[in-house]
């Protein structure tokens, strides 16, 4: 019987496994650009149910405020957390102050960003992107999971099953995205080994109500690492004082082998009392929840095969510190929606997405990677230093989320001399992202971020007389995208983004800057070439093959293509049905083995009961014995008296 029968068939540009943070951050960006018909799944029923607070970076909610999603997080923020807490070292939360690691999260971020840092929890922030996400149009299955997926030049074809009903559905998509976690099926299925510094600790979250206020009132209000002889890890409490999580990264003594997993052993008992050694107080407490999770910090060896992508953690495993890994996931699916979108609309070159993706996210992981581990290995776990390795030189965060570079196809730069830079001095060049400043538009006053999310942006100096007249030619072209051009001014803009009075600055719709010129060409035409050269590099074009798809459309799959891909799949179909099959065979057994268990412990306590029987009688024996032979027990004694 041919397996494929009775399932729906659905073709969809983008699939994305995966709709958590990143996932559904990668949704509500596309649905923004008009890509319709993506379609997300999770194989989870719902958003995240636990209180995971998250630490979203300014670079994060610079993406969010292009969503219009900053005020609405930043409100729902300050209700629970400090926007201007810090991060401290303790013994405890009543005992020894360590050091400070940061004062305050948010000082001097305003000259960067019009964004602040802020912290706010996965339980409140998923729904209010999945509200986005609904409104724009986004198709989010969850309860659904990934079987198997075939790709080839065209697409992918993949399938998928309902966790509740066991319902499958074929997907023909153009690009299959993973955003399915740090132990991606996905990135295993595709072969992609994890380079990095591997499995660190087995830690434990530990979710409680107590009330610490006295403990940290007008002392600490943001990120506590706490490292004692019996506990290390950081503690984070909402406004209350009465509510919190303490990650537990290593417990007992520190340094040796079973210190490293705590998680191994965990029971509600043992987490109180860690819970206890962390506070350095015995309080009265109640543990909501404990969740077991791998401290791990590695990178993809690539961040694609062909058609098939990965994001966030599934690229990038990266330890908590410093907040790095869900806000680096956004910054991926920054990097590839309006990617995504202009190879989708053939405007760009397959390599857009297939090359220029891992060329510039790549290397970012990489740099993530070793810096958690060096503020894992200076912050909760020195140990490392000799066991694993000196870490590299923990760089400023402020660098770190706002002043990485890229380096690729899709950029006019050169070798970078440094992958990073500080942002609050940089300027504007190729590979940077376009530096925060204040500008003038037609006497109109705005910020460069304004103007940034939608297109392509081209600024230009205020006694520029050909550029806007060039990118009026260019426009008239259909195979090119869109370009605002904006003839600006201001006094700080000019100082960090050296237009002179003629010059240019080409900037990606993620905000990164493309190309820089300081002078504009003799005539309209010569700029309008120049533009087109640029253009034609960054988004990837072979010139014969991209008039070609422009004249003859970007074509839908054929059917003998998706019959094919229908057909690749059998295989794992008919694999797919028959572990269905095992699965349950196996949940059958282990309820007989259960009863069975259950019976043998009934013997196990009847045997024993047995033996405890025996054990008095044979106790009882001493004592009786006398009795029973010099007529002490009356009629027995008389029945043997007349025996004999």
């Amino acid at each position: 019987m041919d397996p494929t029968l009775n399932m729906s068939f659905v073709q969809s540009p983008v699939l994305i496994v995966g709709s958590s943070m990143v996932g559904m951050t990668l949704s509500v960006l596309l649905a923004k650009q008009g890509i319709e018909g993506c379609i997300a799944i999770d194989r989870h029923l719902s958003t995240a149910i636990h209180p995971r607070a998250v630490y979203f970076h300014t670079h994060t909610m610079a993406v969010y405020r292009e969503l219009g999603l900053y005020e609405d997080m930043k409100r729902e923020s300050t209700k629970y957390y400090d926007e201007n807490a810090g991060i401290v070292d303790v013994e405890s939360l009543a005992g020894k102050f360590n050091t400070t690691w940061l004062k305050n999260m948010n000082e001097g971020v305003e000259k960067i960003s019009p964004t602040g840092r802020l912290f706010l929890t996965q339980q409140i922030f998923e729904p209010i992107l999945r509200s986005t996400a609904r409104e724009l149009g986004s198709d989010t299955r969850f309860g659904t999971e990934l079987v198997s997926f075939q790709q080839d030049s065209d697409g992918v074809t993949a399938l998928l099953c309902s966790v509740e009903t066991g319902e499958k559905t074929l997907i023909r998509a153009k690009y299959l995205i993973a955003c399915d976690g740090n132990r991606s099926s996905t990135r295993e299925k595709l072969g992609i080994k994890m380079r990095g510094y591997g499995l660190l600790s087995h830690s434990v979250t530990i979710y409680f109500k107590a009330d610490v206020r006295r403990y940290i009132e007008g002392k600490y209000n943001g990120v506590i690492y706490i490292n004692n002889p019996t506990v290390r890890g950081f503690i984070r409490v909402d406004k209350t004082g009465q509510n919190g999580f303490f990650a537990l990264n290593t417990a007992g003594p520190q340094g040796t082998e079973d210190s490293r997993f705590p998680a191994d052993t965990i029971t509600d008992e043992l987490a109180a009392e860690y819970l206890r050694a962390a506070f350095g107080a015995d309080i009265d407490l109640e543990i909501e929840l404990i969740a077991k999770w791998r401290a791990v910090s590695d990178n993809a060896e690539a961040y694609n095969q062909g058609r098939v992508i990965l994001a966030g953690d599934a690229a990038h495993t990266l330890l908590p510190n410093g907040g790095f890994g869900g806000n680096t996931g956004i910054h991926d699916v920054h990097n590839l929606a309006w990617k995504l979108e202009l190879v989708l609309k053939g405007l760009a070159g397959r390599d857009l997405v297939e090359q220029t993706y891992h060329d510039e996210r790549h290397p970012i992981g990489a740099l993530m990677v070793n810096q958690v581990y060096a503020r894992y290995a200076n912050r909760t776990a020195q140990e490392l230093k000799t066991t694993v390795g000196i870490p590299d030189k923990e760089l400023p965060d402020l660098s770190l989320e706002m002043g990485y570079r890229y380096h690729s196809r899709a950029l006019m730069t050169e070798d970078l001399d440094e992958i990073t830079e500080d942002p609050r001095i940089s300027t504007a060049r190729p590979g940077s992202k376009a530096p925060h400043a204040q500008l003038e538009i037609d006497g109109k006053s705005m910020l460069v971020a304004d103007l940034l999310g939608d297109s392509f942006v081209l600024l230009i100096g205020r006694e520029s007389k050909i550029w806007e007249d060039a990118v009026e030619k260019l426009s008239l072209q259909a195979r090119l995208p869109v370009i605002q051009c904006h003839r600006v001014h201001g006094e700080a803009f000019d100082e960090r983004y050296r237009l002179g009075l003629s010059g240019a600055v080409f900037i990606r719709p993620d905000g990164f800057v493309a190309w820089t010129c300081t002078q504009e060409p003799s005539t309209p035409e010569e700029a309008r070439d120049v533009l087109e050269t640029v253009f034609e590099k960054i988004l990837c074009l072979d010139v014969e093959e991209h008039e070609h798809t422009l004249a003859n459309g970007i074509s839908a799959p054929s059917v003998a293509v998706a019959q094919a891909g229908v057909l690749s799949l059998a295989v794992p179909i008919v694999l797919f049905e028959q572990e269905k099959a095992l699965v349950r065979e196996k949940e059958q057994l282990a309820v007989r083995m259960a009863v069975i268990e259950e019976r043998i412990a009934d013997l196990r306590r009847m045997s024993a009961l047995q033996n405890e029987i025996a054990m008095l009688a044979m106790k009882l024996v001493p004592a009786v014995a006398p009795l029973v032979f010099d007529g002490s027990l009356g009629l027995l004694g008389d029945d043997v008296q007349s025996a004999r």
